[in-house]
Protein backbone atom coordinates (compact mmCIF):
# COMPACT_ATOMS: atom_id res chain seq x y z
CA UNK A 1 0.00 0.00 0.00
CA UNK A 2 1.56 3.67 -0.99
CA UNK A 3 1.39 6.65 1.16
CA UNK A 4 2.01 5.78 4.03
CA UNK A 5 4.15 8.87 4.68
CA UNK A 6 2.07 11.35 3.17
CA UNK A 7 -0.88 10.98 5.68
CA UNK A 8 1.59 12.77 8.35
CA UNK A 9 1.40 15.92 6.54
CA UNK A 10 -1.93 17.16 5.86
CA UNK A 11 -0.97 16.65 2.35
CA UNK A 12 2.12 18.07 1.78
CA UNK A 13 4.82 15.31 0.77
CA UNK A 14 8.03 14.44 3.09
CA UNK A 15 10.56 15.70 0.67
CA UNK A 16 9.45 18.80 0.77
CA UNK A 17 9.71 19.65 4.36
CA UNK A 18 12.19 20.09 6.85
CA UNK A 19 11.85 19.61 10.41
CA UNK A 20 11.05 23.02 11.66
CA UNK A 21 7.57 22.75 9.14
CA UNK A 22 6.37 19.38 9.41
CA UNK A 23 2.72 20.09 10.97
CA UNK A 24 0.84 16.40 12.36
CA UNK A 25 -2.19 15.21 10.90
CA UNK A 26 -5.70 15.57 11.97
CA UNK A 27 -5.35 11.51 12.82
CA UNK A 28 -1.79 12.12 14.40
CA UNK A 29 -3.51 14.71 17.00
CA UNK A 30 -6.63 12.35 17.53
CA UNK A 31 -4.71 9.25 18.08
CA UNK A 32 -2.60 11.45 21.13
CA UNK A 33 -5.94 12.28 22.58
CA UNK A 34 -6.24 8.26 22.37
CA UNK A 35 -3.17 7.86 24.14
CA UNK A 36 -4.46 10.29 26.85
CA UNK A 37 -7.44 9.25 27.44
CA UNK A 38 -5.95 5.51 27.86
CA UNK A 39 -3.04 6.89 29.86
CA UNK A 40 -5.94 8.12 32.24
CA UNK A 41 -7.86 5.19 32.25
CA UNK A 42 -5.24 2.60 33.23
CA UNK A 43 -3.03 5.04 35.39
CA UNK A 44 -6.14 4.97 37.32
CA UNK A 45 -6.03 1.45 37.91
CA UNK A 46 -3.12 -0.21 36.98
CA UNK A 47 -0.56 0.80 39.94
CA UNK A 48 -3.47 -0.24 42.21
CA UNK A 49 -4.08 -3.26 40.91
CA UNK A 50 -1.24 -4.49 42.01
CA UNK A 51 -1.43 -3.04 45.27
CA UNK A 52 -4.77 -4.27 45.26
CA UNK A 53 -2.85 -7.69 44.99
CA UNK A 54 -0.27 -6.96 47.00
CA UNK A 55 -2.52 -6.19 50.25
CA UNK A 56 -4.61 -9.38 49.76
CA UNK A 57 -1.19 -11.55 49.31
CA UNK A 58 1.92 -9.98 51.01
CA UNK A 59 4.27 -11.27 48.42
CA UNK A 60 5.85 -10.80 45.35
CA UNK A 61 5.50 -13.89 43.94
CA UNK A 62 1.64 -13.32 43.07
CA UNK A 63 2.44 -10.00 42.11
CA UNK A 64 4.97 -11.34 39.51
CA UNK A 65 2.97 -14.09 37.80
CA UNK A 66 -0.18 -11.65 37.36
CA UNK A 67 2.71 -9.63 35.50
CA UNK A 68 4.00 -12.63 33.85
CA UNK A 69 0.66 -13.42 31.98
CA UNK A 70 0.74 -10.28 31.05
CA UNK A 71 3.87 -10.84 28.56
CA UNK A 72 3.11 -14.41 27.64
CA UNK A 73 -0.80 -13.13 26.42
CA UNK A 74 0.76 -9.79 24.61
CA UNK A 75 3.19 -10.92 21.98
CA UNK A 76 0.20 -13.85 21.33
CA UNK A 77 -2.38 -11.71 21.06
CA UNK A 78 0.00 -8.93 18.49
CA UNK A 79 0.16 -12.05 16.28
CA UNK A 80 -3.72 -11.95 16.18
CA UNK A 81 -4.24 -8.35 16.18
CA UNK A 82 -1.40 -8.13 13.16
CA UNK A 83 -3.42 -10.77 11.31
CA UNK A 84 -6.66 -8.71 11.74
CA UNK A 85 -4.57 -5.60 10.99
CA UNK A 86 -3.56 -6.60 7.47
CA UNK A 87 -6.75 -7.92 6.93
CA UNK A 88 -8.21 -4.82 7.61
CA UNK A 89 -6.59 -2.11 9.33
CA UNK A 90 -5.08 -1.13 12.22
CA UNK A 91 -8.20 1.02 13.70
CA UNK A 92 -10.37 -2.42 14.42
CA UNK A 93 -7.49 -4.09 16.31
CA UNK A 94 -7.75 -0.60 18.19
CA UNK A 95 -11.08 -0.84 19.07
CA UNK A 96 -11.05 -4.70 20.14
CA UNK A 97 -8.38 -3.85 22.74
CA UNK A 98 -10.18 -1.35 23.87
CA UNK A 99 -13.47 -3.66 24.57
CA UNK A 100 -11.48 -6.26 26.21
CA UNK A 101 -10.13 -3.43 28.82
CA UNK A 102 -13.08 -2.81 29.05
CA UNK A 103 -13.90 -6.92 29.97
CA UNK A 104 -11.23 -6.82 32.06
CA UNK A 105 -12.39 -4.03 34.28
CA UNK A 106 -16.04 -5.50 34.79
CA UNK A 107 -14.35 -8.54 35.55
CA UNK A 108 -12.46 -7.15 38.48
CA UNK A 109 -15.15 -5.15 39.08
CA UNK A 110 -17.27 -8.82 39.17
CA UNK A 111 -14.49 -10.63 41.63
CA UNK A 112 -12.78 -8.09 43.98
CA UNK A 113 -12.20 -9.61 47.12
CA UNK A 114 -12.01 -13.16 45.24
CA UNK A 115 -9.28 -11.73 42.93
CA UNK A 116 -6.26 -14.15 43.88
CA UNK A 117 -8.44 -17.22 43.41
CA UNK A 118 -8.32 -15.67 39.60
CA UNK A 119 -4.92 -14.47 39.14
CA UNK A 120 -4.06 -16.15 36.03
CA UNK A 121 -7.45 -15.03 34.37
CA UNK A 122 -7.04 -11.30 34.93
CA UNK A 123 -3.02 -11.56 34.13
CA UNK A 124 -4.33 -13.43 30.78
CA UNK A 125 -7.18 -10.63 30.25
CA UNK A 126 -4.63 -7.56 30.61
CA UNK A 127 -2.69 -9.49 27.74
CA UNK A 128 -5.03 -10.08 25.43
CA UNK A 129 -6.29 -6.29 25.75
CA UNK A 130 -2.89 -4.48 25.69
CA UNK A 131 -1.51 -6.84 22.74
CA UNK A 132 -4.63 -5.23 20.58
CA UNK A 133 -3.96 -1.74 21.63
CA UNK A 134 -0.73 -1.71 21.68
CA UNK A 135 -0.63 -3.47 18.15
CA UNK A 136 -2.54 -1.00 16.72
CA UNK A 137 -1.28 2.08 18.65
CA UNK A 138 2.23 1.37 17.33
CA UNK A 139 0.90 0.91 13.90
CA UNK A 140 -0.81 3.39 13.73
CA UNK A 141 2.19 5.72 15.12
CA UNK A 142 3.67 4.47 12.28
CA UNK A 143 0.95 5.18 9.50
CA UNK A 144 0.23 8.46 11.24
CA UNK A 145 3.79 9.82 10.88
CA UNK A 146 6.93 10.00 9.21
CA UNK A 147 10.82 10.65 9.72
CA UNK A 148 10.89 13.58 9.92
CA UNK A 149 8.23 14.32 12.12
CA UNK A 150 8.34 10.82 14.29
CA UNK A 151 10.31 12.76 16.68
CA UNK A 152 8.34 15.20 17.50
CA UNK A 153 4.82 12.52 18.25
CA UNK A 154 6.94 10.58 20.17
CA UNK A 155 7.75 13.62 22.19
CA UNK A 156 4.43 15.42 22.31
CA UNK A 157 3.28 11.37 23.14
CA UNK A 158 5.60 11.13 26.15
CA UNK A 159 4.48 14.74 27.15
CA UNK A 160 0.77 13.63 27.11
CA UNK A 161 1.22 10.10 28.66
CA UNK A 162 3.04 11.86 31.11
CA UNK A 163 0.56 14.50 32.21
CA UNK A 164 -2.41 11.97 32.38
CA UNK A 165 -0.05 9.43 34.12
CA UNK A 166 1.06 12.18 36.54
CA UNK A 167 -2.71 12.54 37.74
CA UNK A 168 -4.57 9.51 37.81
CA UNK A 169 -2.32 7.98 40.43
CA UNK A 170 -3.04 10.98 42.91
CA UNK A 171 -6.68 11.04 41.84
CA UNK A 172 -7.32 7.12 42.26
CA UNK A 173 -5.11 7.59 45.43
CA UNK A 174 -7.27 10.26 46.72
CA UNK A 175 -10.68 8.72 46.52
CA UNK A 176 -9.08 4.97 47.67
CA UNK A 177 -7.98 7.56 51.11
CA UNK A 178 -11.53 8.95 51.22
CA UNK A 179 -13.25 5.97 51.16
CA UNK A 180 -12.87 2.70 52.95
CA UNK A 181 -10.54 0.40 51.43
CA UNK A 182 -12.54 -1.95 49.14
CA UNK A 183 -15.19 0.81 47.75
CA UNK A 184 -12.18 3.21 46.94
CA UNK A 185 -10.51 0.60 44.75
CA UNK A 186 -14.39 -0.26 43.33
CA UNK A 187 -14.57 3.45 42.67
CA UNK A 188 -11.34 3.59 41.24
CA UNK A 189 -11.92 0.68 38.89
CA UNK A 190 -15.45 1.89 37.94
CA UNK A 191 -14.04 5.41 36.46
CA UNK A 192 -11.63 3.35 34.69
CA UNK A 193 -14.16 1.23 33.39
CA UNK A 194 -16.32 4.74 32.65
CA UNK A 195 -13.60 6.01 30.32
CA UNK A 196 -12.78 2.95 28.18
CA UNK A 197 -16.35 3.21 27.28
CA UNK A 198 -15.23 6.56 26.07
CA UNK A 199 -12.60 5.88 23.83
CA UNK A 200 -14.72 3.68 22.08
CA UNK A 201 -16.55 6.70 21.10
CA UNK A 202 -13.20 8.36 20.32
CA UNK A 203 -11.69 5.82 18.30
CA UNK A 204 -14.91 5.98 16.15
CA UNK A 205 -13.32 9.67 14.81
CA UNK A 206 -9.98 7.69 13.45
CA UNK A 207 -11.03 6.56 10.21
CA UNK A 208 -7.69 4.25 8.06
CA UNK A 209 -8.26 2.52 4.15
CA UNK A 210 -8.38 -0.80 5.21
CA UNK A 211 -4.33 -2.51 4.18
CA UNK A 212 -6.01 -5.85 2.51
CA UNK A 213 -2.88 -7.96 2.61
CA UNK A 214 -2.06 -11.02 4.31
CA UNK A 215 0.26 -11.34 7.65
CA UNK A 216 3.27 -13.02 6.33
CA UNK A 217 3.83 -15.56 9.63
CA UNK A 218 7.00 -16.42 7.82
CA UNK A 219 8.55 -13.03 8.93
CA UNK A 220 7.51 -12.83 12.47
CA UNK A 221 10.59 -14.00 13.16
CA UNK A 222 13.11 -12.63 11.31
CA UNK A 223 15.94 -10.64 11.51
CA UNK A 224 15.19 -8.56 8.41
CA UNK A 225 18.72 -6.93 8.28
CA UNK A 226 21.63 -6.11 10.18
CA UNK A 227 20.30 -2.87 12.03
CA UNK A 228 17.07 -5.12 12.99
CA UNK A 229 18.83 -7.98 14.54
CA UNK A 230 20.85 -5.38 16.39
CA UNK A 231 17.93 -3.35 17.20
CA UNK A 232 15.73 -6.55 18.27
CA UNK A 233 18.77 -7.72 20.58
CA UNK A 234 18.75 -4.32 22.26
CA UNK A 235 14.70 -4.19 22.87
CA UNK A 236 14.77 -7.72 24.56
CA UNK A 237 17.52 -6.67 26.97
CA UNK A 238 15.54 -3.26 27.60
CA UNK A 239 12.45 -5.97 28.31
CA UNK A 240 14.55 -7.40 30.76
CA UNK A 241 14.41 -4.14 32.86
CA UNK A 242 11.26 -2.11 31.33
CA UNK A 243 8.53 -2.58 33.38
CA UNK A 244 9.41 -5.30 35.53
CA UNK A 245 11.40 -2.66 37.36
CA UNK A 246 8.33 -0.19 37.33
CA UNK A 247 5.88 -2.94 39.15
CA UNK A 248 8.90 -3.66 41.71
CA UNK A 249 9.09 -0.16 42.40
CA UNK A 250 5.05 0.36 43.04
CA UNK A 251 5.17 -2.58 45.30
CA UNK A 252 8.05 -1.36 47.31
CA UNK A 253 7.12 2.25 47.57
CA UNK A 254 3.58 0.97 49.10
CA UNK A 255 5.70 -1.77 51.20
CA UNK A 256 8.01 0.97 52.62
CA UNK A 257 5.10 3.82 53.33
CA UNK A 258 2.04 1.47 53.78
CA UNK A 259 0.85 4.46 52.11
CA UNK A 260 -2.16 4.55 48.85
CA UNK A 261 -1.54 8.54 49.02
CA UNK A 262 1.74 8.93 49.26
CA UNK A 263 2.36 6.30 46.20
CA UNK A 264 -0.35 8.61 44.25
CA UNK A 265 1.86 11.59 45.76
CA UNK A 266 4.79 10.10 44.47
CA UNK A 267 3.68 8.52 41.11
CA UNK A 268 2.44 12.02 40.36
CA UNK A 269 5.65 13.88 40.82
CA UNK A 270 7.66 10.99 38.69
CA UNK A 271 4.80 11.14 35.71
CA UNK A 272 5.34 15.11 36.06
CA UNK A 273 9.51 14.91 35.75
CA UNK A 274 8.79 12.79 32.83
CA UNK A 275 6.68 14.64 31.01
CA UNK A 276 8.64 17.78 31.31
CA UNK A 277 11.49 15.58 30.14
CA UNK A 278 9.54 14.26 27.21
CA UNK A 279 8.81 17.97 26.42
CA UNK A 280 12.69 19.02 26.48
CA UNK A 281 13.68 16.49 24.76
CA UNK A 282 11.65 16.25 21.57
CA UNK A 283 12.65 20.62 21.94
CA UNK A 284 16.37 19.88 21.81
CA UNK A 285 17.38 16.61 20.81
CA UNK A 286 17.84 16.20 17.39
CA UNK A 287 18.56 12.79 14.85
CA UNK A 288 22.70 13.86 15.58
CA UNK A 289 22.95 13.80 19.08
CA UNK A 290 20.70 11.23 19.39
CA UNK A 291 23.26 8.57 20.39
CA UNK A 292 24.75 11.53 23.08
CA UNK A 293 20.89 11.34 24.50
CA UNK A 294 20.74 7.41 24.86
CA UNK A 295 24.34 7.61 26.62
CA UNK A 296 23.32 10.72 29.03
CA UNK A 297 20.06 8.64 30.00
CA UNK A 298 21.22 4.96 30.39
CA UNK A 299 23.88 6.56 32.49
CA UNK A 300 21.76 8.70 34.88
CA UNK A 301 19.14 5.97 35.28
CA UNK A 302 21.44 3.47 36.55
CA UNK A 303 23.06 5.91 39.39
CA UNK A 304 20.07 5.66 41.67
CA UNK A 305 19.69 1.64 41.51
CA UNK A 306 23.19 1.74 43.03
CA UNK A 307 21.24 2.89 46.15
CA UNK A 308 18.81 0.97 46.20
CA UNK A 309 20.89 -2.15 46.27
CA UNK A 310 22.53 -0.79 49.14
CA UNK A 311 19.29 0.31 51.10
CA UNK A 312 15.53 0.50 50.10
CA UNK A 313 14.29 3.40 51.93
CA UNK A 314 11.84 6.31 50.99
CA UNK A 315 15.15 8.23 50.66
CA UNK A 316 16.32 6.20 48.01
CA UNK A 317 13.32 5.62 46.24
CA UNK A 318 12.48 9.13 45.88
CA UNK A 319 15.85 9.76 44.44
CA UNK A 320 15.28 6.64 42.09
CA UNK A 321 11.78 8.60 40.96
CA UNK A 322 13.62 11.72 40.44
CA UNK A 323 16.27 10.35 37.95
CA UNK A 324 14.18 8.17 36.46
CA UNK A 325 11.67 10.65 35.70
CA UNK A 326 13.68 13.12 34.30
CA UNK A 327 16.46 10.77 32.35
CA UNK A 328 14.22 7.72 31.00
CA UNK A 329 12.99 9.55 28.16
CA UNK A 330 16.32 10.65 26.61
CA UNK A 331 17.03 6.73 26.21
CA UNK A 332 13.69 5.71 24.94
CA UNK A 333 12.53 8.37 22.58
CA UNK A 334 15.59 7.90 20.08
CA UNK A 335 14.86 4.08 20.54
CA UNK A 336 10.78 4.50 19.99
CA UNK A 337 11.77 6.43 16.03
CA UNK A 338 14.80 4.16 15.47
CA UNK A 339 12.95 0.49 15.24
CA UNK A 340 10.48 3.38 12.53
CA UNK A 341 13.26 4.77 10.75
CA UNK A 342 14.67 1.42 10.22
CA UNK A 343 11.56 0.14 8.40
CA UNK A 344 11.26 3.08 6.38
CA UNK A 345 15.58 2.86 5.49
CA UNK A 346 14.76 -0.27 4.34
CA UNK A 347 11.57 0.45 2.18
CA UNK A 348 9.30 -2.10 3.69
CA UNK A 349 6.85 -0.20 5.07
CA UNK A 350 4.23 -3.09 3.53
CA UNK A 351 5.86 -5.08 6.77
CA UNK A 352 5.68 -3.03 9.67
CA UNK A 353 3.32 -4.90 10.69
CA UNK A 354 5.48 -7.91 11.53
CA UNK A 355 8.23 -5.42 12.02
CA UNK A 356 5.79 -4.36 14.69
CA UNK A 357 4.79 -7.76 16.09
CA UNK A 358 9.04 -8.96 15.97
CA UNK A 359 9.72 -5.90 18.60
CA UNK A 360 6.84 -6.89 20.86
CA UNK A 361 8.19 -10.85 20.53
CA UNK A 362 11.72 -9.50 21.47
CA UNK A 363 10.50 -6.83 24.09
CA UNK A 364 8.43 -9.44 26.00
CA UNK A 365 10.89 -11.80 25.61
CA UNK A 366 12.85 -9.99 27.93
CA UNK A 367 10.07 -8.96 30.39
CA UNK A 368 8.99 -12.84 30.88
CA UNK A 369 12.68 -13.74 31.43
CA UNK A 370 13.29 -11.11 34.05
CA UNK A 371 10.25 -11.62 35.69
CA UNK A 372 10.81 -15.80 36.23
CA UNK A 373 13.74 -14.97 37.31
CA UNK A 374 12.10 -12.99 39.67
CA UNK A 375 10.03 -15.78 40.88
CA UNK A 376 12.49 -18.47 41.02
CA UNK A 377 14.26 -15.59 43.03
CA UNK A 378 11.89 -15.78 45.74
CA UNK A 379 11.26 -19.41 45.53
CA UNK A 380 14.64 -20.80 46.63
CA UNK A 381 16.68 -17.84 47.44
CA UNK A 382 15.87 -16.36 51.00
CA UNK A 383 18.22 -13.86 51.45
CA UNK A 384 16.69 -10.74 52.68
CA UNK A 385 19.14 -8.82 49.87
CA UNK A 386 18.23 -10.75 46.82
CA UNK A 387 15.90 -8.51 45.63
CA UNK A 388 18.23 -5.81 45.87
CA UNK A 389 20.71 -7.50 44.24
CA UNK A 390 17.93 -8.57 41.15
CA UNK A 391 17.03 -4.72 41.05
CA UNK A 392 20.47 -4.12 40.68
CA UNK A 393 20.34 -6.95 37.80
CA UNK A 394 17.30 -5.56 36.26
CA UNK A 395 18.55 -1.66 36.28
CA UNK A 396 21.77 -2.31 34.22
CA UNK A 397 20.09 -4.03 31.43
CA UNK A 398 19.91 -0.25 29.60
CA UNK A 399 23.49 -0.50 29.03
CA UNK A 400 23.51 -4.39 27.43
CA UNK A 401 21.05 -2.48 25.15
CA UNK A 402 22.53 0.46 24.77
CA UNK A 403 25.72 -2.26 23.21
CA UNK A 404 23.62 -3.30 20.45
CA UNK A 405 21.91 -0.25 19.80
CA UNK A 406 25.66 1.53 18.95
CA UNK A 407 25.86 -1.04 16.25
CA UNK A 408 22.63 0.16 14.65
CA UNK A 409 23.64 2.60 11.52
CA UNK A 410 20.43 4.40 10.71
CA UNK A 411 21.08 7.50 13.83
CA UNK A 412 21.10 10.44 11.65
CA UNK A 413 18.28 9.39 9.77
Amino acid sequence: MAGFAETAFNGKREAGLNHTEVIMSKKAKILLCVSGLFTLAIGLSNVFVNVFLWKKSGNFITIAQYNLMHYIFIPITFILAGWLSKKKNGIWSLRLGIGFFVIFFVTILLLRENMLGYIYLIGILYGIAAGFYWLAFHTLSFDFTATNNRDTFNGFNGCIVGVCGAIAPLIAAYIIKRNEDITGYTIVFAISLGLFVILILVSLLLRSENYGKKLEFGKLLNSYCKDWEELRKSITAWGMRDVVMLFLITILIFKTTGSEWTLGKLSFFWYLLSALSYALEQKFIKPKSRMFSMYMGAILIFIPVIGLVVEISYTTLLIYIILEGIFIPFFLVPVMSASFNVINSNHEEGLRVEYIINKEIALNLGRAVSTSILILLLMFIKDDKALNYFLLFIGSMQFVALYFLRRVSIWES
